[in-house]
């Protein structure tokens, strides 16, 4: 009876903590080697009402505590009733299918994502069938590939600056429909909008990617939806960032999916609406007409379940 009442008042206390602590430092074992998250939660979490989960990932170089931050995903999570968790790369990068550096190769970044999700699945109201993925840079190239690897349990993708990378196009087929959206700028730098090599002089080659345009035409055809899409000029409200921004929306695919390229003339290697992290003549330009998470979140919760 004691062990019993100390089980109850420990699991009681578990559930009080987790109802008071927002943010939750976590780690799980992965071919025997730690991996650490941070997960959010929303203010008004109840543990019979299942919720979506919105993974995040960080660009090479940079961790999940600095890509909370820079998203600002985490005040939308608490109006909107979602969870959010920001996973950390292996030496801040994440293997995403370029394969330009073996020691990242060889990390199974697919199966920590697949673990974690089970981890968090198991215990927290996670909703299975509304699980999502957007990242910047490096995270983006990982969220385009968890939905080649892992289309099975993702319902949606939002990736920043990244499109597929060359070695992997043409294989590049998931076995289930999931809906993108695409955020790319003309002017990037570091990730050509018409595909080449990913990088520069100070950073080296990572690899190569193909063109934004090849992405779309991709999940156009692996999505089944329509050929031609609605055109839609996203408002210049800030006539001083040197950028305008134009939305392709693709729609009625396979299994209610639809793609969406927001096309950023001008736009660099950057976070709409975030902000101006290294000069622009390194990274090029933020356009501040949008607020990327804002988008994001509005495409997410726009998508309907899959059949």
């Amino acid at each position: 009876m004691k062990k019993n009442c100390f089980l109850f008042v420990a699991f009681l206390t578990m559930l009080l903590n987790v109802s008071a602590q927002q943010n939750i430092e976590g780690r799980i074992m992965v071919n025997g080697t730690a991996r650490d998250y941070v997960l959010h939660l929303p203010s008004h979490i109840e543990q019979n009402k299942p919720l979506p989960l919105v993974f995040i990932f960080h660009g090479g170089g940079g961790n999940s505590k600095q890509m909370q931050r820079y998203m600002g995903m985490d005040a939308i999570a608490d109006k909107e009733n979602f969870i959010t968790v920001y996973p950390q790369g292996l030496n801040k990068q994440w293997n995403d299918g370029r394969e330009f550096k073996e020691s990242i190769a060889a990390n199974d970044d697919v199966k920590f994502i697949d673990e974690l999700l089970d981890t968090l699945e198991k215990n927290y109201p996670v909703d299975p069938k509304r699980i999502f993925a957007a990242g910047i840079s490096n995270g983006a190239f990982f969220s385009l590939y968890l939905s080649y690897r892992l289309s099975q349990r993702f319902l949606a993708i939002a990736p920043v600056c990244g499109t597929i990378p060359q070695k992997l196009y043409d294989q590049f087929f998931p076995s289930q429909p999931v809906s993108l959206l695409l955020i790319n700028g003309t002017g990037d730098p570091l990730v050509p909008y018409n595909g080449g090599t990913v990088g520069n002089r100070l950073i080296g080659n990572r690899g190569e990617c193909v063109s934004t345009d090849k992405t779309i035409d991709r999940f156009i055809n692996v999505d089944k939806t329509s050929a031609t899409p609605v055109e839609k000029d996203i408002p210049d409200d800030n006539k001083w960032d040197g950028c305008t921004a134009i939305q392709y929306t693709y729609s009625n695919g396979k299994d209610n999916s639809k793609v969406i390229l927001i096309k950023i003339i001008n736009g660099g290697h950057t976070l709409p609406g975030g902000y101006q992290y290294l000069p622009k003549m390194i990274v090029g330009r933020v356009c501040r007409d949008f607020n990327a998470n804002e988008k994001i979140w509005e495409f997410f919760k726009s998508c309907p379940e899959k059949n």
